[in-house]
């Protein structure tokens, strides 16, 4: 089904199978959007230009060559970043694949490549089961091939594994709303968990949509809905008593994230407004629509100063082209898919919201707003198609669950 019908509801039950075409369309979009990225990721690595552009890549190499040592017995001691209370997740897989294929990092970014390919899939099928298959076909080129996804996903960072669960996690959620069974919910929690092991201050941000999506959103039996709503929140309530929400409340507070924001900004060739004070809700609140307009937008042109900052540039001339059809998408889909969409409503606008007040650097910025990102390409890919779609064409009605 490749017409877009702005008034219909959603497309056909989760689970109900994708057409051979759209399988075949997604395949290729799958192993092109691989290729692109391994290819990059090896030009990168022989230029020297990897760690230029994601300098942590060097502690993940440092720490994760230092823990396969001492698993092999050659040191005594672990790395003494592996004794800490960060996020270790991203440590241990860059330890395991040393210890396997030993000081290389073609094996860990090949691996990064492939869950950035991948990540199109699930983009795919959330597009499709909100917006149908004309939506889904250019949400998915657009998450293969944009031009930050690509380079964070061809490095060794930690970023493509957050934005690969961010999007699972939204996946899942969509399909406990639309009428999945209860295993939904534990992909769900699990995957939520997991984002814990690789950025622990998110997990208030990827934890609270699906919880209120399944209070509000579910369609159907209120019996169910309140069923899954009560193991989901008693699944928040285990994790908080395993201690995985309390660095979240720590970092997320307007105190702390003021303080981080002006930490990051002192010394930084790309930091903005460094000395704005966020510390209360009004100060806030003022700097919101400022910040927000920093995370969507910048780099400005203005700001491309260097050969690296060079890089953004196509991509930002892009966004600036979307942004009239992704705000269109955005008002669209909140005017008639709000229930269903409630889920990635919600995160997309936590983590516009949490980055835009907690970064005073432009380079950080750029990076974490790939998590966002996809989110914002879909409702562009909304915005394109009720543009293009003829008002005067009929189109079908898609079917919807009780």
């Amino acid at each position: 089904m490749n017409s877009f019908d702005p008034e219909a509801p959603p497309n056909p039950p989760p689970g109900s199978g994708i057409d051979r075409s759209e399988q075949q369309h997604l395949s290729r979009l799958l192993f092109y959007g691989f290729v692109v990225r391994a290819v990059v990721a090896l030009l990168l690595g022989w230029t020297g230009y990897s760690t230029r552009l994601a300098p942590d890549e060097e502690t993940y190499v440092n720490t994760g060559w230092g823990t396969a040592l001492y698993w092999a017995g050659d040191v005594a001691v672990p790395n003494w970043r592996m004794t800490t209370d960060q996020p270790l997740g991203y440590f241990y897989i860059n330890a395991a694949l040393f210890y396997i294929f030993g000081l290389t990092e073609i094996p860990i970014k090949l691996v990064n490549a492939f869950l950035g390919a991948y990540t199109t899939r699930y983009m795919f099928l959330i597009a499709r089961e909100l917006f149908g298959s004309a939506v889904a076909r250019r949400t998915a080129v657009l998450a293969a091939f944009f031009p930050s996804l690509v380079l964070w996903s061809a490095v060794n960072i930690r970023d493509v594994w957050v934005i690969f669960l961010i999007v699972y996690i939204s996946w899942k959620s969509l399909q406990v709303v639309r009428g999945q069974t209860i295993v939904g919910i534990f992909n769900v929690g699990l995957a939520i968990y997991a984002v814990t092991f690789f950025r622990d201050y998110l997990f208030f941000v990827v934890a609270l949509p699906p919880l209120i999506a399944f209070v509000i959103g579910g369609r159907g039996n209120l019996a169910r809905n309140f069923v899954f709503s009560l193991i989901a929140g008693l699944a928040v309530m285990l994790f908080l008593q395993r201690g995985a929400g309390e660095s979240a409340a720590q970092k997320m507070s307007l105190e702390t994230m003021s303080r981080v924001r002006q930490d990051m900004a002192v010394g930084a060739g790309s930091s903005f407004h460094e000395n704005v004070d966020i510390s209360t809700p009004g100060r806030a609140i003022t700097f919101l629509p400022l910040g927000i307009a920093y995370f969507l937008f910048s780099p400005f042109p203005w700001q491309i100063t260097s050969l690296l900052k060079l890089f953004a540039l196509p991509e930002m001339l892009l966004i600036y082209r979307l942004a009239p059809a992704m705000f269109r998408g955005i008002k669209h889909t909140i005017q008639t898919r709000f229930r269903e969409a409630l889920q990635i409503l919600l995160l997309t606008a936590l983590l516009t919201v949490s980055y835009a007040l907690g970064e005073g650097n432009v380079g950080t910025l750029y990076r974490h707003r790939a998590q966002a990102i996809l989110f914002y390409l879909m409702f562009a890919a909304v915005g394109l198609e009720l543009k293009r779609a003829p008002a005067a064409e009929p189109l079908p009605v898609l079917r919807q669950i009780a």
